[in-house]
This record gives structure tokens, sequence and C-alpha cells, in this order.
């Protein structure tokens, strides 16, 4: 699962290192907690977004919808909160030298990268069974892969 927090040279500029830092802080750590409470763990810090790893797509599915809740329920507490896109899709993997490496993962950053702000995006074949409502988004091409990839947009968004 990758997030990325959108616009956030933007956002640099908009607010300013000081206040960045805080902001980077607090995301940090919501994500990172959020991850602990899901079995998942972190394999990459970007800056602005991570790199995690799920033992199942129901547990990286449940803690990106926790993610963006949490991001929403602070903004409605403090008036702000970046704006986050998250992407997953499961695959097998390598791990070497600490990091996972493979097709899956490209895959992975690759809808992550399409997604909008707010969103959670999966290809079709990661969905698990689940209690949000899902919009199939079909086959989208995406940066560097040379088949389409099925896409579908989770509503996490709308309470089952």
């Amino acid at each position: 699962m990758f997030t990325d927090i959108v616009d956030s040279t933007r956002l640099i500029e908009a607010i300013g290192d000081e206040a960045w830092a805080h902001v980077i802080t607090w995301h940090d750590r919501e994500a990172r907690e959020c991850v602990a409470r899901h079995g998942g763990e972190e394999l990459d810090d970007a800056g602005d977004g991570f790199l995690f790893c799920f033992s199942t797509a129901a547990d990286a599915l449940d803690c990106a919808a926790h993610i963006q809740r949490r991001l929403v329920e602070h903004r409605r507490e403090h008036g702000f909160a970046p704006q986050l896109r998250i992407g997953f899709h499961v695959a097998d993997a390598k791990r070497r030298n600490g990091k996972f490496m493979g097709r899956g993962v490209h895959v992975a950053a690759r809808i992550a990268a399409h997604a909008s702000a707010g969103e959670i995006l999966t290809s079709a074949v990661s969905l698990p069974p689940t209690r949000y409502p899902v919009e199939p988004l079909g086959p989208v091409a995406l940066k560097g892969l040379d088949d389409p990839v099925d896409l579908v947009r989770v509503r996490w968004d709308i309470e089952p």
C-alpha cells in the first residue's frame, strides 16, 4: 500500500517549513499508529508518503479507510489536514536488503499515483470482500505498464 500527500510542495509553499514540520509529524505518527493497529509494516518513507505491507488485502483496506477517516476527523476538529491519496495491490514480492521489490510494488505505486485526493484505489484482483461500496473504474493504462489494470475505487466515505 502506497500513501502520498497530495500537492505537498504547494502545501509547504503555502504554510512554510515550521508549519509543515508539524503537519508531517502528525501525519507520520497517525499513519504509523494505524498501520501498527492493522498488523502492517512500514517498508519505506518517501518524505510525504509511505510504502506499507500487510498480510492481507483486507488489513490494507481497513487501514487505508481508517487513515482517510482520521484525516477527515482532524480536518473537522482543527480546520485542516492534508489530503492523501492511497493505492494498494496484492502481489508476490521479493525482499532484498529490507526492501520489497518486484512488478507488484510498481503496480501499487502506479495505482496510488492515479488516485485523487481523498481516494483509495486498488486493482480489481486485489479487492477483498468488503463492507465498503466500490466503484469499478475499468481498465486503466498506468505509466510504464504494458497492460491496463482494472481499478476499483473504494468508497470509504460512505457508511456501510
